[in-house]
């Protein structure tokens, strides 16, 4: 018995060795680089950097397993790549050549993959376009992709009939593709169309009947061939802090390398099935989803979009595995009520980024989902991190380095930044930033250096935005990190947490909103606006909100301002909340000062007697936001 007594106990003493020093963490991680490492060296050698092939690989070896489940339909590999094919053949019949570009303005379904699939195949570079935007936003988008063609859903050809004037005239667009798979609806009953009285132009109907008329014949690999490490593979766009969105250039290399690490991470298995409702145009579900299901052989099934009230039963009726989440999906999900069937499901890992610790260990206890995998990432960084947690121990971060970890690879840093003006900060003595201590926030940073997985590629068209993101001279002379944006923290323990964005873009509803497009929206009804995000009770991310001078609000139509803020930005961007101030603070530089809005939020005794107004759920105008609204918020009974 004393045997067995000490063999427990050691056992519990490497348990606690291993989880204190993050040895298996660091040894998973390690060996998923290690695996992309290998991988991206033989696609080099063969001349396979295309990420077709790890599709094309999957057809090969199992064309009659199914690829992707969509409103109760099941596509195989193979029947996926018939499609892909004549789509590819449909480009080339319209004079597209490698390196062109097309905008795709969909929303979720298999015929989404089909055409990014089939602009690979051909090396043409997709763009992919927030299926929400309208108006400047949505013109700025496809006018930057330098799109020759833009490939929509029906119910969006509103919007691009209002703008087509612009697109026609200012841009490289050519045509407009009208894309009908005979599957997805005409739109879901949520989604709104624009209605426009002005005709569409140049604008071609693509529908079952004319894809089946396509050739099926085998694409060249003539534009493949051309395909390098810097190629770009999509154009997934980003908020910035210019007011409009950025389109970062997401490299065949990169993704390739990303692609392989994250199925072989979080060990991902030719028998799961994966269930995302997120939508495609972002690269956590294009490449962490779709990417990543083409090196596992792992089947997606594709939401159309995310319902808390029909989130479990979709998954219990595919079958679901895995699932992927936003940090917003978990906290939603958690509002639902109660219910007998909460863990009547096949998911061992929920995985994605967001899942703020307030909920981890709730989402973790009430729906039975053992593994937690949250990552961190960014479209347009040039490295990531994971936290594959299965318990309390480390739930809420965001990704680790253990001991091994932070000796072997020392490119990820969290340095000091000004909390005021939120620029780092430098050491007078030695002009290089300073590193934050165990626990102290900063923002984080990554090595740029000249491998694929390492190498910042930046914004198409953008050089000043690129500029901007690159940090010399840090940590050593000459040295070059990418800004994240972001403020971190890293516990003694190797743990990195997430603390909130840095300078004027904040994130709501998982979309990151850019202070000054908000400004400039208001703009057109107040003269002045300062835009910031606020803290929410019950809510993850952060709420926009206006700060208003007192003058232009004493004459200012609420109902007026909310119509126009609807009618200018997207959904998510439009600010929640008004703050009335006496007057608009600047800086000596003429900038605006958010941080103390920032800090007092929406809380009525700590905005020193200003005015508060918000957006009720369902109101067409701003009303008085009073203590008891604030309560009803914390409380639970509203949810903006």
């Amino acid at each position: 018995m004393s045997g067995i007594v000490k063999a427990a106990a050691s056992l519990a003493a490497i348990a606690y060795l291993d989880a204190k020093h993050g040895i298996s963490s660091d040894l998973r991680i390690g060996g998923a680089a290690n695996r992309a490492a290998i991988s991206h060296r033989i696609r080099v050698w063969r001349n396979r950097l295309s990420l077709y092939y790890f599709f094309e690989d999957q057809v090969i070896s199992r064309p009659d397993a199914i690829a992707y489940v969509f409103l109760g339909k099941s596509f195989t590999w193979k029947e996926v790549e018939r499609d892909v094919r004549r789509l590819a053949n449909f480009m080339l019949s319209k004079g597209l050549k490698p390196n062109d570009k097309i905008a795709i303005f969909m929303g979720n379904s298999v015929a989404l993959i089909e055409w990014w699939l089939a602009c690979m195949a051909i090396n043409v570079t997709p763009a992919f376009i927030n299926n929400s935007l309208t108006d400047k936003g949505l013109t700025h988008c496809i006018s930057i992709s330098n799109a020759k063609l833009v490939v929509f859903e029906p119910y969006l050809e509103g919007a691009l009939s209002q703008i087509q004037d612009d697109l026609l005239a200012k841009t490289a667009v050519q045509e407009f593709i009208s894309y009908d798979d005979g599957i997805t609806p005409a739109r879901d009953d949520d989604e709104k169309a624009v209605i426009s009285s002005i005709p569409l132009q140049r604008v071609s109907h693509f529908g079952p009947a004319d894809l089946a008329k396509q050739s099926t014949k085998p694409i060249p690999s003539t534009g493949r061939d051309l395909v390098e490490e810097g190629t770009t593979a999509a154009l997934i766009y980003t908020s910035g802090t210019t007011g409009l969105p950025k389109a970062a250039l997401c490299s065949h290399g990169r993704m390739g390398s990303g692609i392989v690490v994250w199925p072989y991470a979080n060990d991902f298995k030719k028998s799961d099935r994966i269930y995302t409702p997120m939508p495609l145009y972002h690269s956590s579900a294009l490449f962490l989803c779709v990417g990543a299901s083409w090196v596992s052989g792992s089947t997606v099934i594709i939401g159309r979009k995310f319902s808390a009230r029909k989130y479990w039963d979709e998954v219990r009726k595919n079958d679901a595995t895995i699932v992927q989440y936003i940090g917003e999906i978990a906290r939603y999900l958690l509002a639902v009520p109660p219910h007998a069937d909460d863990k009547n499901h096949k998911v061992r890992m929920a995985y994605g980024n967001g899942m703020r610790p307030d909920v981890w260990e709730k989402f973790r206890e009430r729906f039975g989902v053992r593994i937690i995998a949250e990552f961190f990432a960014a479209s347009e960084g040039n490295g990531g991190m994971i936290n594959y947690n299965t318990g309390p121990f480390g739930a809420g971060a965001v990704g680790r380095f253990g001991r091994l970890a932070s000796k072997i690879r020392p490119d990820f840093k969290i340095i000091k930044v000004d909390p005021i003006t939120e620029d780092v900060y430098r050491d007078p003595k030695t002009g290089l930033c300073v590193e934050c201590g165990p626990g102290e926030p900063g923002e984080f940073i990554m090595r740029i250096g000249t491998s694929a997985v390492s190498k910042f590629q930046g914004y198409a068209g953008n050089p000043e935005a690129t500029r901007k993101k690159i940090l010399n001279n840090a940590l050593a002379k000459g040295d070059a990190w990418f800004r994240s944006g972001d403020l971190l923290s890293k516990d003694s323990d190797g743990f990195f947490y997430f603390g909130d964005r840095l300078g004027d873009t904040f994130r709501w509803r998982s979309e990151n909103v850019s202070t000054a497009e908000v400004s400039a929206a208001l703009g057109k009804v107040v003269g002045e606006a300062n835009v910031y995000g606020v803290l929410v009770p019950g809510h993850d991310g952060r709420a926009g909100c206006a700060a208003i001078p007192k003058d232009f609000a004493e004459k200012l139509d609420m109902k007026l301002l909310a119509t126009v803020a609807r009618k200018s930005l997207p959904k998510y961007a439009v600010p929640l909340f008004l703050r009335i101030v006496p007057v608009m603070e600047k800086t000596g530089t003429v900038k605006q000062l958010k941080v103390a809005f920032r800090n007092q939020g929406i809380y009525h005794e700590k905005c020193q007697g200003d005015s508060l107004f918000w957006l009720p759920p369902g109101s067409d105008s701003y009303k008085p936001f009073t203590p008891a609204d604030l309560a009803s918020i914390e409380a639970g009974r509203v949810k903006l």
